[in-house]
């Protein structure tokens, strides 16, 4: 066998959300007063994420880099959505009181769906005697959505930026999840949706990656797969 290890990335690329996070936001402001249309949050979503990766370091964990952590963090990120999709500076109090039930509604296991080719790819690679383990770039919240997802028990390790202090592409959270479960760089496959992060984030650790695709939105150039089913293929007989 090719690879004893394969680490994965989680969103993208073991389950993804139910609906657009810009529609979870209009179902959860709408009560509150504040009612746009889903596409308008996910272009305020999307642009408030640029921004916060403009002011966060590569490789820094985004949810320990301002001041309140990582509550501070979504306070911050919550506070940019709502006013782009507004238009306008938000009502004193108003992002505070919207920002738990915005936090509730993405820890509901119903807001997230495991990809149908997750399960068995995974559960044949460990009947082939590989070890896996989760590597993402999230918060402390990760452990928690996998355990309702029922995805918990496919691992031998969960490893997640907000726990060691570093997100991808930093090395270090790649050689973190390999010394959690005894393993060498050189028996290591990666397996994640984004080239920056996942592909040259475990490069730099000496490990091998591939990426998954499910969007068909990367460059063909980077041979990505499109679903889970050559992968138990890949660990035993290695990439192309």
């Amino acid at each position: 066998m090719r690879y004893r290890c394969v680490l994965l990335d989680a969103g993208e690329t073991l389950f993804g959300p139910r609906e657009s996070f810009g529609a979870v936001y209009a179902r959860v402001l709408a009560p509150f007063g504040l009612a746009r249309p889903a596409e308008v949050f996910e272009t305020a979503i999307r642009e408030t994420w640029i921004e916060m990766d403009r002011l966060v370091p590569r490789g820094a964990d985004r949810y320990a880099f301002f001041p309140g952590g990582e509550d501070g963090y979504w306070l911050r990120f919550v506070r940019g959505a709502v006013e782009r999709a507004a238009g306008a500076e938000a009502a004193d109090g108003f992002v505070e009181a919207v920002l738990e039930p915005l936090r509730a509604a993405f820890r509901e296991p119903g807001a997230w769906h495991v990809y149908p080719d997750v399960r068995p790819a995974l559960s044949l690679i460990r009947l082939m005697g590989a070890r896996l383990a989760v590597v993402s770039n999230w918060d402390s919240r990760l452990p928690y959505l996998l355990d309702v997802l029922d995805l918990d028990g496919l691992f031998d390790a969960v490893v997640f930026s907000h726990m060691i202090g570093v997100e991808k592409p930093d090395p270090r959270i790649f050689r973190s999840a390999l010394d959690a479960i005894g393993a060498e760089p050189g028996s290591a496959l990666h397996v994640g949706d984004v080239p920056e992060l996942d592909l040259l984030g475990a490069r730099s650790a000496g490990i091998d990656g591939v990426l998954v695709d499910r969007r068909s939105r990367l460059d063909p150039a980077f041979g990505a797969l499109r679903d889970f089913s050559a992968l138990p293929g890949i660990v035993r007989s290695g990439l192309p």
